[in-house]
């Protein structure tokens, strides 16, 4: 168990390049103990008895339309006869294989 106070606070606000106030100080050497509690808490769940398979992929298979998983489909290729993307021929200008475009700078 983590024992949040003050001076764990100062040191991480120090690592953060943080300023703290005396105030802030305060309130998040509170928040962060809320935090650490918190944390300790989920660590008692006991995970053993819970069925941890993603919801749906437990009965997926191809061709099972239950599932989330699809067929793999075959699908046309995105580079011309001559290896270049075929998007370039409608592009107004090119430049080695890719869209030439304005200078923004």
């Amino acid at each position: 168990m983590v024992q949040v106070n003050e001076k764990l606070t100062k040191d991480l606000a120090e690592l953060s390049k943080l300023e703290l106030t005396p105030g802030e100080l305060q309130e998040f050497t509170k928040q962060l103990s809320q935090i650490v509690g918190y944390v300790e808490t989920l660590q008692e769940v006991n995970l053993k008895e819970l069925n941890l398979e993603p919801q749906g992929l437990a009965n997926s298979s191809p061709g099972n339309s239950g599932g989330v998983l699809r067929e793999d489909e075959e699908k046309a290729s995105l580079l011309d006869s001559e290896g270049k993307p075929a998007v370039l021929a409608a592009a107004p200008d090119v430049l080695n294989d890719a869209f030439k475009v304005p200078p923004i700078l």
